[in-house]
Formats: structure tokens, sequence, C-alpha cells
């Protein structure tokens, strides 16, 4: 009882201690950050201890601090937890600021880095205007290290994701608050982290890497590239739940389903990790898109355990969508499940707003199309093909199916490589979908775009990023349009 009395106030005297602090990543520091990372937290907040008594001054434990309570937040969305760890914050910027050594370039990124991350949690739990407040702080915070500190390579890490991000802010909230930046600057920021990381003992290189690999799939639309430098790059997801959601993530998009599946499935969990329910979630999603029949375990498993609130809405719509499509168009199931979305969950993100909207519209997604969807997104795209191609006699001119059917076809052969049945089927759905409010046009234009960008037809590809932009389809148009926006900016510097 003693010699925990002792570790506590000695941990507490590092707080509140009139000693000058120091920033350096000791290896006491880089152990504990190693195990955040693989999400180790109960094992993190031990090694913690001993560095608040062996290096008392050490304010780069603060940071450390954070990202616990970051993750802790981001992964379980548990709200009574968020109210609770958000009051650490102004606390810790707070005793920085005080006995920070300001001579170091740990002072403001640190800093920057602690706005950054209450900025992505606040956003999760829709406090947009204090997440966009504290996202400027960060920018703010790092431009002005930058400035200072023009060599130190970790500030571009995190300045690299915003300045990419900067084109998809409104202009008027851009010139208000003074923010610059651009794709090609964050992707060449980005670049510079990891060429560094290649060549020095960098400790945020697995963040780096999960930066530059989102900036080139989204914002560069570099898909390939991006998961051959993704599959390259050292991370193990055998050893890390970040690592695997990072991957599978990827794997997802670009048609290596089955590859999703396997680490997902053989992912590190138990006592001594974070508890990581969405993975679950994620794996459900990978076994519908292949059709498997135990796909709806693992949203049952997710519904069970999350406490958090997004993706509640569309769990249950995925197992709607497992009866219709697996358990042979099973609609008075499918039906339970709508009205389940209706009871439970929040509409804050695209995919819970879509569910939520199909729960109430009252309308039945077609089997065939349902199964030719869940195989495209899983990149099974034959397997879409062929049952598209056996079923076309069920989707004619006058089906209230054809515009659905002409985009599936449309997202098939662009994928199977055939660009010019896909512009035919793109240019279809367009032209009779553009007052329809489904997204099909939306997204049609969109690739309509992608397309001519790659083939290097500018013109063309500038005309239907701009029709993207002027179509406002019910579900997905904030996304829809960021990547118009991103494509736009690319061919308009080409």
């Amino acid at each position: 009882m003693k010699a925990t009395s002792l570790i506590l106030l000695l941990s507490l005297s590092s707080l509140i201690g009139s000693a000058q602090g120091y920033f350096e990543q000791s290896p006491a520091i880089k152990e504990a950050y190693g195990l955040i990372i693989d999400l180790k937290l109960e094992a993190a907040k031990e090694a913690i201890k001993e560095i608040k008594i062996n290096e008392p001054d050490n304010l780069l434990v603060l940071h450390l601090d954070n990202y616990i309570d970051f993750f802790t937040v981001f992964i379980t969305e548990e709200k009574n937890q968020f109210k609770e760890l958000q009051k650490n914050k102004t606390k810790r910027i707070e005793y920085i600021e005080k006995y920070g050594d300001r001579s170091s370039p740990y002072y403001l990124f640190v800093q920057a880095e602690i706005e950054l991350q209450w900025s992505l949690v606040r956003a999760k739990f829709d406090e947009l205007f204090k997440a966009a407040s504290e996202a400027y702080n960060a920018y703010n915070l790092l431009t002005a290290n930058q400035k200072k500190f023009p060599n130190f390579i970790a500030n571009k890490k995190s300045l690299s994701a915003i300045h990419v991000l900067v084109e998809s802010i409104p202009g008027i909230v851009r010139k208000v608050f003074r923010i610059k930046g651009s794709i090609s600057q964050g992707t060449k920021e980005i670049k510079e982290v990891i060429a560094y990381s290649e060549e020095n003992d960098f400790l945020y290189k697995d963040e780096a890497i999960a930066v530059y690999t989102y900036i080139l799939f989204y914002q560069n639309n570099k898909r390939k590239e991006a998961w051959k430098f993704l599959v390259n790059s050292g991370l193990q997801p055998e050893n890390s739940p970040l690592a695997t959601f990072l991957m599978a993530t990827m794997a997802g998009k670009v048609g290596e389903n089955d590859y999703a599946i396997d680490i997902l499935k053989n992912r590190p969990q138990g006592g001594d990790y974070a508890s990581f329910q969405y993975l679950d979630f994620m794996l459900g999603k990978a076994k519908l898109n292949r059709l498997d029949e135990d796909a709806d375990e693992y949203f049952l498993s997710f519904l069970q355990e999350f406490k958090g609130q997004h993706y509640i809405k569309e769990a249950y719509q995925k197992l709607g969508w497992y009866n219709l499509a697996i358990k042979d168009n099973n609609v008075p199931v499918y039906k339970n499940y709508m009205q389940k979305i209706q009871k439970n969950g929040v509409k804050l993100i695209d995919g819970d707003k879509q569910a939520d909207k199909e729960a109430k519209n009252k309308s039945i997604p077609h089997p065939i199309l349902l199964k030719a969807r869940l195989l495209f997104d899983g990149g099974y795209y034959e397997r879409a093909y062929n049952i598209l191609i056996k079923n076309s006699s069920l989707f004619g001119l006058n089906s209230s199916y054809s515009l659905e059917y002409n985009y599936r076809l449309g997202r098939v052969t662009q994928q199977l490589g055939n660009a010019y049945d896909a512009v035919n089927y793109y240019i279809q759905v367009v032209n009779n979908g553009k007052d329809n409010e489904a997204y099909y046009a939306c997204n049609s234009a969109l690739q309509l775009g992608l397309i001519f960008e790659e083939q290097r037809n500018i013109k063309e590809a500038k005309k239907y990023f701009k029709i993207c932009l002027k179509m406002s389809p019910s579900d997905y148009k904030n996304s829809l349009h960021q990547k118009a926006k991103s494509g736009l900016d690319r061919v308009s510097k080409s």
C-alpha cells in the first residue's frame, strides 16, 4: 500500500512541479508509443507510470497520455468517456505552455497534435464547430513551428494531411481563416516524411505510412500505387489492430476482399489489446461482399458488444441485405431489420444516413442487383458481371430498376478494364438520372471524370467532374463532391 501511494505521489508531482520541462524521445518513450500504436493500452499506461517516475520532466509523456485518450474515445465512441477524458486536453496544453522548453521543436508540435487528435474525436460526436476550431489551432501551431524549425520532419506528418484537405473546405471558410494548402503541397510533404523514415529511426513512421496511403488513394486517385506502397510498407497486421484496420480498409477498396477477410479473422485480440469491435463490423461487410453464409454472425457480434453511436443503423441494414441476397430474398426478416434501423443508432455519417433513408422509404433492393453490388464491392467483378448479364431480361427500359442496372454494369465493366462500355453505360445513367435523387448519376459523372482523367482527356474530365458537383444526391453527396473537387483540381493543374 505504501509503495502504491509513493508511486501515485511521484506521478502527481511530475505534473505539478515547477522544474523546466524538456522533450526527449527516450527509449522508454519509444517503447510506450509502440505499445499505444499496437493498441496495448493497459501495458502502455503502466509504462507511462514508470516514465513519470524516472523522467518526471519529460513532457513527451503528455503526448502519450493524449494518444491513449484519443484511441480510447475514437474506437469505443462511448460518450461518457468522451465527456470525462476531454477535460485532460486543456490541462495538458496549459502545462506545456507553462513548463515546456520553448526552444524545442516539440513545444508547438505536441500542442498541435493534441489539438488535432481532439478535433478528430470531437467530429465523431458531431461537435463540428469545436472540431473545426481545434483543427484550425493545430494548423496555426504547425505552420508556426514549420517556420521556426523547417528541418523538423515530424511537423510535416500532420501538416501534410491538413494541406491536402484544404481544397475540400468551402472557399469562404478558407478565406476567413486564411488557411492555405493544396493536394500537391501535402503530397510533397508526406513524401519527404516517408523518405526520411526509410533512412532514419522515425518514431511516427507508422502514422506517416497511413497518411501517405490515404493521400495517394483518395486525394491523388492512385489506388494501385497506394495499395502497393501499403503492402510493402512493413506494417504488420498480425501484431497491430490498427494496422489490420488500415490494411483491411484499403484491401476492400482495391478488390482484395479475400485478403481483408484473412487479416481480419487473424487479427490480434484478447486481454492484451484494447477492444476494437468495429473490426467485427468490417469482417461482416467483407464476408457479405463474398456472399458468405456466416456473414451475419459478425454484424450480430458487433451490435451486441459495441457501445458507440455510429454504424449501428448500417449494421442492421447489412443484416437486412444478408437476408435478401444470401437467404433467398427473405423479405419479412429484411423488413424487421428495417424497423430496427429506425429505433436504433444515429444518422451522422453517410452509411447510417443511407440505411435510415432506405428504412423510411420502404424501398426494397432487388436481390439480383444487390448481389451484383455486394460482389462488386468485394472485387468479385467477373461474378458480378455474370449475374447482371444472365438476368438482363429483368431490367429493360420499362423497368424501375433500369437506371441502377446500367449503373452496376458501368461499375463492373470499368473495373474489368472495359472503359468503352463503361463510358456508354455511365453516360446513359447521367442523362436518364440527372433529376433522380439516387446517387447513381452523380457517381457516374464522377467515374466518367476519372476515366477521362486517366485517358488524359482533360476537357471531358473537367466537364464530368463539374456535372458531378452540380448534382445533389440524397446519399453520399459529401464524399462524391469531395472526390470530384480533388479530381477537378488535379486536371486543372495538368
